[in-house]
């Protein structure tokens, strides 16, 4: 993570993979800011703009597990038999019930509900 700041106050934050120097914009951030003078005695001025850059450090010796795949040739015959086949070889000319009409209902539901269109 890398913070720029600029005057003492935190103006920008990046994420990055290695160091990046984020910036204000000023072109000449090395100068000394122009702020109320310390009352600490200092052997060099302070720069105006500063950059704070935090590392994270990883583990490299973590352990990856290969894991093998084995498919059962049972398994693997039944799935293309339910799932690939009906796909691949469906007859799309045979149409069931073309002829279906649904049945006559029992009791006229508008009436015994008494909901009519107005």
């Amino acid at each position: 993570m890398n913070t720029h700041f600029c005057g003492g106050v935190a103006v920008e934050t990046s994420f990055s993979i290695g160091l990046h120097n984020p910036d204000c914009g000023m072109p000449d951030m090395d100068r000394e800011c122009e702020s109320i003078p310390s009352k600490e005695k200092q052997i060099k001025q302070k720069p105006c703009c500063e950059n704070q850059h935090q590392l994270l450090q990883l583990d490299e010796n973590a352990d990856v597990q290969i894991t093998s795949i084995e498919v059962h040739p049972v398994f693997l015959v039944a799935f293309i038999h339910s799932f690939v086949q009906p796909v691949l070889f469906a007859d799309q000319s045979l149409v069931h019930n073309t002829y279906y009409s649904p049945p006559i209902p029992d009791k006229d539901i508008q009436v015994l509900f008494q909901t009519f269109l107005i």
